[in-house]
């Protein structure tokens, strides 16, 4: 006996499972662009630190004093070096292979 299949039922069905899908990358989507707005403010916020660091050394302060007051110094952000670009190293000539006792040199 065969069945009958129903195109749009089927269709439905995969279309639901689709959809699902989609909705997890879409969520994960937004995630992402939640922490990277969230990196850019806390850079900017940072940067807004350090100059308020040295308008306070600028007013007279010493970091001493600041420290004793309890703030501390903002952290040095590590510097980028660029890369060197790389250079073949030169090629060697191959080693000799050790002569076996008894055999000529």
């Amino acid at each position: 006996m065969a069945t009958s299949l129903d195109a749009q039922k089927i269709e439905d069905a995969l279309r639901q499972r689709l959809d699902a899908r989609m909705d997890s990358v879409r969520a994960l989507v937004r995630s992402r662009q939640e922490l990277d707005d969230a990196k850019a403010m806390l850079k900017a916020a940072e940067d807004e630190d350090v100059r308020r660091w040295n308008a306070a050394l600028t007013a007279g302060w010493t970091p001493d004093e600041l420290r004793t007051a309890g703030l501390t110094e903002p952290e040095k952000k590590a510097r980028v070096r660029k890369r060197a670009t790389r250079r073949n190293a030169p090629e060697q000539a191959p080693s000799p292979e050790p002569s076996l006792p008894g055999q000529p040199a």
